[in-house]
């Protein structure tokens, strides 16, 4: 059960986050913010841009499609926040899920006339889900938040039930005492379990003050190692700390395909098509010379291959019998050093083909931004809320000054909206070179700083229902587009884009250059959306030719 200091540390958490002057002026309108960037990890930015809340939600408080690394989840979220701790005690209301099951008919249904029944950012995620069900294996992720008890039991199951009615749902219930697990970092026990290898495969060495062992072991045996004690049918997240990666769900492209192969015909194969896993333990001790000894390990972290650990415990939920045959390589690491153990859970997942924002957070580059930055009153995160003390107009955050830079400078907008994650991936070396400077990045940023502030007031204006130019509704999906096209425009005018003062002047004649185009495309195809328009790298060609003609006209 959440207890007052677990209310008061959410509540914080939740203020950190209103902005008043965005119109995230209250903490039922900043929790849900919060709740999305953080169960999905995902930015801030895009956490406000899920928000669906408003007049003509029909339920449905937030929507984010998720296609990041191959996979294809649409998370719809219904929130509540109560502002006092005696409150928690409630359970979460029941009384949506009559509305929401009618919106996920519509849904499915694939019913045009949900356009006069949603307000405007609602029906573009409509949009953009029906799009998403016509890719493969795609899911749908109910989530039901709230800083409170969970639903009374037999309305749980009543929504549970409901939704469960349609294929491919998942529901999710979110309460206090499941947030606070989140967020607090709440020092854990030592973990100590064993584990026993297959007969004598194992290799064993020690170089000085490190100590390592090579063995193969059954699938089975990793499923018991990282099951939680207290509940069984999850895993025990603790022995994951180290990782610098959280499991990505089965719906990941990648961990569908490990639970496809443990549980097929070619599950014999797995320990040759699999890379194993890695675990550092301050000791490990076992008879030597004995067929299939047990492991007595001390304080382990699994510090890759928590993908592979995760999945497999997902196939033994579907298919325990069918782990039998299943054999994985494992590495085991002791060492009392956490600096070496830190440099070994980097190093192993830097192999891979993902670069996170951490890995490259130390990078020289990253280092002299932040020292340039600190030069001119600012600071600059090379980690993720690195300065999350100080004001948030002073911060800069690397990821965003990335993508504005992507989308501005290096004229890749689709890349910086939906791939984000390539700044620090394959498009590190390209966006963060030794000649990029402070002034490129901030000119960037600022730029579209005030185009973020436009749409939020197209945001606003839709959930207060309040007048608003529709024209610039794509500014939802569209921001980054909007700040490429104020670079056209400012090469096409002599303006030098890092000129700011004069750079800002031309942002109204850039988003009326792409309200035109919209509306174009909007009258040529009956079933454009937004999101699938501004996702076409073909997009960002029409608009440079769009802005080169209409400014040759001009003159």
């Amino acid at each position: 059960m959440a207890n007052l200091l677990d209310w008061n540390t959410l509540d914080h958490k939740v203020k950190a986050y209103i902005d008043a002057e965005n119109g995230i002026d209250s903490e039922q309108k900043a929790f849900p913010i919060l709740m999305v960037a953080a169960l999905l990890d995902v930015s801030d930015e895009e956490a406000e841009d899920s928000i669906t809340d408003g007049s003509k939600d029909r339920g449905v408080d937030a929507i984010y499609v998720d296609d990041r690394d191959g996979a294809n989840s649409i998370h719809v979220f219904q929130f509540k926040y109560v502002s006092s701790f005696e409150k928690t005690k409630n359970n979460f209301p029941s009384g949506e899920i009559d509305k929401l099951v009618s919106f996920f008919e519509d849904l499915l249904d694939m019913n045009k006339s949900m356009e006069d029944t949603c307000n405007p950012i609602l029906w573009n995620k409509v949009q953009e889900i029906w799009a998403a069900l016509d890719k493969p294996s795609p899911s749908i992720e109910v989530h039901f938040c709230g800083n409170l008890l969970p639903m009374e039991s037999g309305e749980r199951s009543r929504a549970d039930s409901a939704l469960g009615k349609f294929k491919y749902f998942n529901v999710h219930h979110h309460s206090l005492d499941t947030i606070v697990n989140l967020f607090i970092d709440k020092k854990s026990a030592q973990i100590n379990n064993q584990i026993q290898v297959v007969d004598k495969d194992y290799f064993d060495r020690t170089d000085g003050s490190i100590r390592g062992l090579i063995c193969t072991v059954e699938a089975s045996e990793i499923v018991r190692l990282i099951k939680s004690p207290e509940d069984p049918e999850n895993v025990l997240k603790e022995i994951f700390n180290d990782n610098v990666r959280v499991y990505l769900s089965r719906t990941n492209k990648i961990n569908r395909k490990i639970i496809e192969t443990a549980i097929s015909e070619d599950g014999p194969l797995f320990w040759y098509l699999n890379n194993g896993i890695t675990m550092t333990c301050d000791s490990f001790s076992y008879p030597k010379g004995k067929r299939a000894p047990i492991i007595e390990l001390k304080n382990i972290q699994i510090v890759n291959g928590g993908q592979t650990s995760n999945a497999l415990f997902e196939a033994n939920k579907i298919a325990p019998e069918k782990l039998d045959d299943v054999l994985i390589l494992v590495r085991i690491i002791e060492t009392k050093s956490q600096p070496v153990s830190l440099a070994i859970a980097e190093s192993t997942n830097s192999q891979t083909p993902i670069k996170s924002r951490d890995l490259r957070s130390n990078d020289e580059i990253q280092k002299k931004l932040e020292e340039a930055f600190e030069g001119m009153g600012l600071f600059y995160e090379r980690k993720l809320k690195q300065y999350g003390d100080k004001p948030k107009g002073i911060r800069v955050d690397a990821l965003s000054a990335g993508q504005a830079h992507l989308a501005y400078s290096l004229e890749l907008p689709e890349v910086a909206k939906k791939d984000r994650g390539r700044v620090f991936a394959d498009l590190y070396d390209q966006v963060f070179t030794e000649e990029l400077t402070v002034d490129e990045l901030l000119g960037a940023l600022k730029i579209l700083n005030l185009i973020e502030s436009e749409k939020r007031k197209v945001q606003t204006a839709i959930k207060r229902q309040e007048d608003f130019d529709r024209r610039f509704i794509f500014l939802i999906d569209g921001a980054y587009h909007a700040l490429f096209a104020v670079g056209q425009v400012c090469d096409a005018r002599g303006i030098d884009r890092l000129d700011f003062e004069n750079a800002k002047t031309v942002i109204p004649k850039a988003m009326e250059y792409i309200a035109q185009m919209v509306a174009s495309a909007q009258e040529e195809d009956e079933s454009f959306s937004f999101n699938r328009y501004f996702k076409d790298a073909k997009t960002k060609t029409k608009i440079a030719s769009y802005v080169q003609t209409a400014e040759s006209s001009d003159l």
